[in-house]
């Protein structure tokens, strides 16, 4: 399923699944107690195959953010004991550190990175201790909160600090929808739930933590995983996901290969920016492909799609038809010394005169080939070979249209 308007909602639901399974036990009232001893310990197994998922990804970020769940979750009970007029700053503390680290990007070694990381979070831990009680009163002792939000119980300081880190990680998860901003914030979402209630429901802060990390680890694999099937710059899955979807293909099922005509021409003519702006205009038709169609990127300025369960004359009206779309769609490039540096000129140019009078039009065509699995072609290889033969053919014929394996007849606009 496909969510073109809100590309981040997806993103949420594998890494929920542990939060959901994390409120489900929380509600459940009658626990074995095989189950509450074995609690206070999953968050140090999480956290243990989270280190290694890191490492093999060189994730500092998701590591250093690892790191601040278990610290929490590990002092916050001794510090309810010990020192409890600390809890409000330091969960205002750890509720920046936490923002901090999500936004602080990797650009050094993982080694340099986690260095500086754990030192900015114990220099937060030690300002609290030198501070100390006494001080801490006087700066917090005239905040208070009135009405309901006393009810809370959450002193005014780490209120704050709670919905401004809400609201950071809101806008980065709505601004970038990457599976990391989605496990960040849901693991955020669970202490910020757990790490109030912790002195009294130490249960319930073991649960809640190891609900993050779970989320945090599968918010990085699933990164990992869209690193190694999705192409980055059209967004189409990649050849990865390609070679493992025709394993699973059924008996009957057509492949084409689509070559974006004339490319060579247009990276040295326009630029590879623009080349690359036409590699997400073409991506883009044919990923709306009717028929039941998937769209693949197979490399450089080819794709591939395949319609399961349909034969080549079924699927070769759905391709003439993103063809056609691909045909019509009117890229317009503007003489850079005639683009105006402000954006409002911009839009007011473009409003106005569709693309500005000194935009020229760029025509992109394809050419695709076509296959269907039979008795001759079996394998997948097999497949992807005899489409590769049908678009050399309709390169050879004049390019922009579609030819199929073994026909006579051709059917394209050129």
């Amino acid at each position: 399923m496909r969510y073109p308007h809100i590309p981040w909602l997806p993103l949420l639901f594998y890494p929920a699944l542990p939060v959901a399974a994390a409120v489900g036990l929380l509600l459940w009232r009658e626990w074995p107690p095989a189950l509450t001893l074995i609690v206070p310990f999953v968050p140090w197994v999480m956290a243990l195959i989270g280190a290694a998922i890191c490492l093999m990804y060189q994730r500092s970020q998701t590591m250093a953010l690892m790191l601040c769940v278990l610290v929490a979750t590990a002092v916050w009970p001794t510090l309810a004991r010990q020192a409890p007029w600390a809890l409000g700053p330091a969960l205002a503390w750890w509720s920046l550190i936490y923002t901090i680290n999500a936004l602080w990007s990797e650009r050094s070694s993982m080694l340099l990175d986690m260095a500086a990381r754990i030192a900015l979070m114990a220099a937060g831990a030690a300002v609290i201790a030198l501070i100390g009680k006494e001080g801490l009163i006087d700066v917090f002792g005239t905040l208070a909160l009135q009405g309901k939000l006393a009810r809370l119980g959450v002193p005014v300081e780490a209120l704050v600090a709670l919905l401004a880190t809400g609201l950071t990680l809101t806008l980065l998860l709505l601004r970038y929808g990457r599976p990391q901003q989605a496990g960040q914030w849901l693991g955020f979402v669970c202490m910020a739930w757990a790490l109030p209630r912790g002195a009294e429901h130490p249960i319930e802060l073991a649960l809640m933590s190891a609900a993050a990390l779970t989320a945090l680890c599968i918010s990085l694999a699933h990164e990992g995983f869209h690193m190694a099937f999705r192409d980055e710059l059209t967004g189409l899955p990649g050849r990865r996901a390609l070679n493992e979807r025709l394993q699973r293909m059924g008996r009957v099922y057509t492949l084409a290969m689509a070559d974006v005509d004339h490319f060579k021409v247009f990276n040295d003519t326009h630029g590879h920016d623009v080349g690359d702006q036409v590699l997400r205009m073409v991506a883009s038709q044919l990923r709306r492909v009717p028929g039941g169609g998937h769209a693949y990127r197979y490399g450089g300025e080819e794709f591939t799609l395949i319609f399961p369960g349909k034969t080549a004359a079924e699927s070769m009206p759905h391709l003439e038809s993103v063809r056609r779309a691909i045909e019509a769609y009117q890229m317009r490039l503007r003489d850079k010394p005639a683009r105006p540096k402000a954006d409002q000129v911009g839009q007011r140019r473009r409003g106005g005169a569709r693309g500005g009078r000194s935009s020229r039009p760029l025509r992109v065509t394809v050419s695709i080939g076509v296959a269907e699995r039979g008795d001759a072609l079996r394998a997948p290889d097999a497949v992807i070979k005899a489409a590769d033969q049908a678009l050399y053919k309709a390169k050879d014929s004049g390019r922009n249209q579609v030819c199929a394996y073994g026909a006579r007849r051709r059917s394209g606009g050129n």
